[in-house]
């Protein structure tokens, strides 16, 4: 009789989304794999405000806990019965997330991390029982989620480390998790430097006038003719578009700043005419599809207001990346690789991030570029022979906290404009 499969389930916990693949572990394949909004979410789109709602009582902190955990074990079970898998063989769940979300599934006081120094209430590995964090209908199963490393930077940065491959190398490494907590880590062969930027869900498609994920129906790219102003989009699954996701919205800007409708300093140019750019309202706005030509039926557009929020993004991501070179005493042009995962794990244009000035220009490095590598990080650590690599990982790390550095704050504001030709 042939014996039953083992299954694990990595589970990636992002302030906007969750990712889930159910993995075979007798061959480490990839069975399925599944994405769903963080019901958290109705709470507050980002991590502080999510935060605040917290700690402002007991109970509102249980309803954060009680979202997400019947959402995962809703999601999980979703997955198990698609696939035909019994509960029974599921054998191990690997949980990562910023430390947010972290301490939010395992029910861990947010308190020390709203106020300085701000510290993760705890850090250590968490290895227990799934019935103890809400999945009390697989039973054989233990939940595992690797080290948070501090503040704003959780388990999910060393699920990358490790999915990364980067770890042995002899060279300069960036890795970069995009996400609405951006988590940047530069390795060297004197150590690794960590620390996260604040990027907010702009990039992820929230908080933007049309913005949408990276689905069916979403613009993902965007050129302009610098004779006629007039855009050419590029549409994920083709047909009429219904809104603009993040990389999307970095094309955008790039075309906008190479044809010259925006300006370096970030405002859509007043002096040029054109039925593409609107200023009728108080918001000036470039229109990428008119109404006749979208799903909605209404104009797609990228407002002033919402290349604001991008600029905000991409110089806080900008500053980190500066920070982490100066820290290792580092140049863009020592950094051989740069791993890319989150947001743009593999739509975004390398060139578009040049010129917008979110990345520096690095010359001699391959670039990288992998979806979801958090969750497939965590897939990695259902197995035992890699979770012996994270306390050697953890030792090499160099954490910075941004918010007591003064360094930040000045690169922050002298990346907030962009390029100029």
């Amino acid at each position: 009789m042939k014996a039953r499969s083992k299954y694990g389930i990595a589970v990636d916990i992002g302030t906007t989304n969750v990712t889930f693949n159910l993995i075979n572990l007798i061959d480490g394949s990839v069975r399925n794999q599944y994405l769903m909004r963080n019901p958290q979410s109705q709470h507050g789109i980002d991590i502080i405000t999510r935060m605040r709602f917290a700690i402002k009582s007991p109970e509102n902190q249980e309803i954060l806990v009680s979202l997400i955990r019947a959402g995962i074990k809703k999601a999980i079970l979703g997955l198990l019965k698609e696939n035909g898998i019994d509960t029974s063989q599921v054998t191990d769940i690997v949980i990562v997330g910023n430390t947010v979300m972290h301490h939010l599934y395992f029910d861990l006081s947010l308190n020390s991390l709203m106020r300085p120094p701000y510290k993760a209430t705890q850090k250590e590995f968490i290895l227990i029982a799934a019935s103890e964090v809400g999945l009390d209908f697989i039973p054989n199963a233990n939940c595992y989620s690797p080290p948070v490393v501090e503040s704003f930077i959780g388990s999910d940065a060393i699920a990358v480390l490790i999915e990364s491959k980067f770890l042995k190398s002899t060279e300069k490494k960036l890795v970069v998790d995009v996400g609405t907590n951006t988590e940047i880590s530069l390795l060297t062969p004197q150590g690794i430097w960590i620390a996260s930027a604040a990027s907010g869900p702009a990039f992820e498609g929230w908080t933007i006038e049309c913005g949408i994920g990276g689905e069916i129906g979403a613009i993902e790219a965007v050129s302009i003719n610098p004779a006629t102003f007039e855009p050419t989009i590029t549409i994920i699954g083709g047909g009429n578009p219904r809104g603009i996701c993040g990389t999307g919205a970095i094309s955008a800007m790039a075309a906008l700043l190479e044809s010259g409708l925006m300006l370096p300093r970030g405002s859509l140019n007043r002096e040029i005419k054109s039925k593409w750019l609107s200023f009728d309202s108080n918001i000036a706005k470039y229109i990428l599809a008119p109404g006749e030509q979208s799903s909605t039926s209404k104009d797609i557009v990228i407002a002033q207001t919402d290349l604001r929020k991008l600029q905000q993004s991409k110089a806080a991501i900008r500053a980190v990346m500066e920070m982490l070179l100066k820290q290792s005493n580092s140049s863009p042009n020592e950094i051989s690789e740069v791993y890319l995962t989150g947001v743009f794990g593999t739509g975004l244009k390398i060139e578009d991030a040049y010129r917008i000035g979110m990345f520096p220009r690095f010359q001699n490095a391959s670039i990288t570029q992998v979806r979801n590598g958090a969750v497939r990080g965590a897939g990695l650590l259902l197995l035992e022979e890699n979770r012996k690599k994270v306390e050697p990982l953890m030792a090499q790390l160099n954490y910075i906290e941004l918010t007591e550095e003064d360094e930040f704050r000045d690169l922050f504001v002298a990346s907030i404009p962009f390029p100029s030709k």
